[in-house]
């Protein structure tokens, strides 16, 4: 639900935004297999799709990133700024919540100011 929300009002409100987008598919249930995911609507080249079967995505590197999503270690979004790098220090995001659904509004804002 929160990629097709993502399509539908970011990618496609701004088809010609020099914007990359990473998903990262975290298998939260037994059933849940990386031939199960169909990209969930975001399919775009702008988009490029992970499957983190290492658990690598979760708390510890929401904390590389200083986010606090009150225990919440997936379906959240972080927003970077065209000169985010990542060295020895994690970049700080402009803006990051979670559920994608949830904090839509926040996402919406945040893309208009660095897209729009």
């Amino acid at each position: 639900m929160g990629a097709r929300w993502a399509h539908q009002h970011i990618l496609q409100r701004y088809p010609d935004a020099r914007l990359r987008v990473y998903v990262v598919w975290v298998p939260r249930w037994a059933t849940d297999t990386r031939s199960g995911i169909d990209g969930a609507g975001l399919l775009d080249p702008r988009v490029s799709h992970y499957w983190d079967t290492g658990s690598v995505v979760g708390q510890p590197l929401l904390q590389q990133f200083g986010v606090d999503l009150g225990g919440l270690d997936y379906d959240f979004f972080l927003l970077f700024g065209p000169d985010a790098t990542w060295d020895t220090i994690a970049p700080q995001p402009l803006s990051s919540g979670g559920t994608v659904i949830a904090s839509s509004d926040r996402l919406a804002r945040s893309a208009a100011r660095l897209l729009g």
